[in-house]
């Protein structure tokens, strides 16, 4: 795929066709594809889970999880829940909801879980100027009650990697040294598709099988999370980074 000189790439669709050309990448995206009733018709009877996200959003905005349950599909905005005994009804819910934007169908991921709140992570990457990849760490968000994205604006709050794996300190850092090798792979494949990319937040899943996924890249990503990892003085060396980094782009 060829590569293009976007700096801030913004369009999800985008950057995970760019990833999924890359064979050893693939393992780890849920499968998507670009919103039609037919595309939902067929992801959803094989998957009990989807997610329909806006193509160019941030922060959860826009989300809608559908579950299929025996013969129904219960759709679940911000706000509204609608059920739906047939899938075509459910896939023409979903259309109007749409309307003319475009907007991804992805395979939903069985999350790890607290006391039935969803978790993901946000791995954090910087380009240093020697051209390597700089892995700042990983931090947890966990879902607020009752709701299905983990953004800090629904009500989600940051948990640590360990505490997230109800493992200790020790085993917490074999995952984070996993998540740390993986970042590097999806950081390289990025820079070969968009080369003027400098810094990247990687949302990474973990499901109840202990499988890593890539939710998404994002290329100007918020790094406030990182105001809770257990290295205090973490969240000023990456600030400092991203100075010098938007100071250099503009």
């Amino acid at each position: 795929m060829k590569a293009r000189l976007i700096k801030y790439p913004g369009r999800k669709w985008l950057k995970h066709e760019s990833l999924w050309s890359e064979p050893e990448l693939r393992k780890y995206l849920p499968e998507t594809e670009l919103f039609t009733t037919q595309a939902f018709i067929q992801l959803v009877e094989r998957h009990a889970v989807l997610f329909v996200k806006p193509d160019v959003g941030m922060q959860g905005q826009g989300i809608m999880k559908i579950t299929r349950d025996g013969d129904k599909y219960v759709i679940r905005t911000a706000s509204q829940r609608f059920v739906y005994r047939d899938v075509n009804k459910a896939a023409l819910k979903l259309k109007q909801i749409i309307g003319s934007e475009r907007y991804l169908v992805q395979q939903g991921i069985d999350l790890i879980k607290i006391d039935g709140n969803p978790i993901d992570f946000r791995a954090l990457l910087h380009l240093k100027p020697n051209g390597k990849w700089k892995f700042f760490g990983i931090m947890g968000k966990i879902a607020a009650p009752n709701r299905f994205v983990t953004n800090h604006s629904s009500g989600g709050r940051a948990i640590r990697l360990y505490q997230a794996l109800r493992v200790t300190k020790e085993d917490g850092a074999e995952w984070d040294e996993r998540i740390k090798k993986l970042s590097g792979l999806i950081a390289h494949a990025m820079k070969r598709h968009f080369p003027k990319i400098t810094e990247l937040g990687l949302d990474i899943a973990i499901d109840t099988n202990h499988q890593i996924w890539l939710l998404e890249a994002n290329t100007r990503p918020q790094f406030q999370l990182f105001r809770y990892h257990s290295d205090p003085r973490l969240f000023a060396r990456i600030a400092s980074s991203v100075r010098m980094i938007r100071k250099h782009s503009v």
